[in-house]
């Protein structure tokens, strides 16, 4: 019988494993960390403490933001904003609570809620300036957010000349700053803005070159942003969930028919309030057949608010429904209104 030859075991490899396995077996000693390596966490930490302690002063010394009663008045559980705008109580609190504790507020909810409807009400209870940015057309974050280096020629020499943007103004200021669709942002505006929600509370201006001092942001400055969630909105980010811990999320309903109308009335109050009733009604069975699938696109309050402007500058309803739709769903969108307007006797 043919004997079996045991492989050989070549002297490097024992040497290469008893090596191995006496480095997992001797304990890891870590290296002291050095006197530079220990200041630079010293420095961070105590950066970090200063800046808390600014930011609880500056809390403390400034008086806290109030609504007026006189234009949120509760009624069961809704609360009529401004006379005509309803919003549910406890939605109103939350958001109340939040812009007089300078707490940054995400509106989260599907195109046609009435997001920037919500904060350009709350705006107006507590007297404050609204500025809205839209974060979907800001192509350039650094331009946008910080500013930007103008090149000019004076007597034949060129100078560089830093324009800080009208958000770092406008944070400086008490007010509410609306980010509005900020899932279309990319990452470079959530890196610019994320000192700004935290509690630094800070725009970072290293781009500016000449002065990188931060920019303090007022005490009474409140953050709002709204997002539009979902697989069926082209262009959207999925947000970054350090963006998403900046914010408290608040999910916003559908606004009811008879709340649509009162906007309309208020903000158009030349336009009849029979033509009103229609606009509404075509704008209701249009988002409708859009969640029965009937058609391709549905109709934001933004939209509504623009051919009002139309009708109440002398077109008719028709006209300004089919331009509208036709530029969002193409020849497809005005085929399937037609039938909407046809009932509505528009």
């Amino acid at each position: 019988m043919a004997r079996t030859k045991k492989p050989e075991v070549k002297t490097e490899t024992l040497e290469i494993l008893d090596l191995a396995a006496a480095s997992e077996a001797s304990p890891k000693v870590r290296k002291p960390m050095s006197d530079e390596a220990k200041a630079k966490i010293s420095e961070s930490l105590r950066r970090r403490k200063t800046i808390l302690s600014e930011a609880v002063e500056a809390i403390n010394d400034t008086p806290r933001l109030k609504a007026d009663p006189k234009l949120a008045v509760l009624d069961g559980k809704t609360v009529t904003l401004n006379g005509y705008f309803k919003m549910e109580a406890g939605t109103f609190e939350i958001a109340k609570h939040n812009i007089e504790f300078g707490v940054s507020t995400m509106l989260i909810g599907a195109t046609g809620t009435g997001k920037t409807e919500v904060v350009a009400n709350l705006a107006k209870v507590f007297d404050l300036p609204l500025t809205i940015f839209d974060m979907g057309t800001m192509t350039d974050p650094i331009m946008g957010l910080v500013g930007n280096h103008v090149i000019s020629v004076e007597d034949g020499v060129t100078k560089s000349e830093f324009k800080r943007s009208r958000f770092s103004e406008v944070i400086q200021k008490p007010g509410i700053v609306l980010l509005d669709e900020i899932s279309r942002a990319g990452a470079m505006a959530n890196n610019l803005l994320f000192p700004c929600l935290d509690f630094r509370r800070e725009l970072p201006m290293e781009y500016s070159f000449h002065d990188t001092t931060p920019v303090k942001i007022h005490p009474n400055c409140v953050f709002f942003s709204t997002a539009n969630m979902g697989s069926q909105y082209t262009g959207t980010h999925k947000l970054d969930r350090a963006l998403l811990d900046r914010f408290m999320l608040i999910e916003v309903d559908s606004i009811k028919t008879k709340d649509i109308e009162a906007t309309l009335k208020s903000e158009f109050p030349t336009v009849p309030a029979d033509k009103i009733k229609k606009l509404v009604s075509v704008f209701t069975q249009i988002n409708k057949e859009h969640e029965e699938f009937k058609i391709s696109f549905n109709l934001s309050l933004r939209h509504l608010k623009t051919i009002t402007k139309l009708v109440s500058n002398g077109f008719t309803i028709y006209d300004g429904f089919v331009v509208l739709c036709k530029g969002l769903g193409s020849q497809e969108g005005l085929k399937s209104i037609t039938s909407i307007l046809d009932e509505a006797k528009v």
